[in-house]
């Protein structure tokens, strides 16, 4: 696989994980207001409320994302750190990019990397 497969499979199984963790905890949200709603003014337990909201499949989710996200941006960084064809400069800011807007400068990244020779 390539460098440039690995960096896309990393960064689709990061998106993914996002639509997971949002659409699961917008689906908590909905059932933490019914299940508030059916207590009739009773307060709910703290316990009730967060194990709700972080149910199982939110947790997982997150961590997906999480590690996905990590990983896809420190590939970029070493990509782009270990390529000789960039100036230092647009290596400081691809890195920059990378660490402050990880998403959209691994979108640009993708869009770019085969054309600069970025990867293999």
């Amino acid at each position: 696989m390539t460098k440039y497969n690995t960096f896309l499979t990393v960064f689709i199984v990061s998106i993914i994980a996002l639509i997971f963790f949002l659409v699961f905890y917008i689906q908590g949200i909905f059932e933490l207001v019914y299940t508030i709603d059916d207590l009739k003014g009773d307060e709910p337990s703290p316990f009730l409320i967060l194990n709700t909201l972080f149910n199982p499949a939110v947790l997982i989710s997150a961590i997906i994302l999480g590690i996905s996200s990590l990983v896809y941006r420190v590939l970029g960084i070493v990509y782009v750190a270990r390529n000789k064809t960039v100036n230092d400069g647009e290596k400081a800011l691809w890195i920059i990019g990378f660490i402050i807007m990880g998403f959209i400068t691994g979108i640009v990244f993708l869009i770019m990397a085969k054309g600069r020779k970025f990867v293999d």
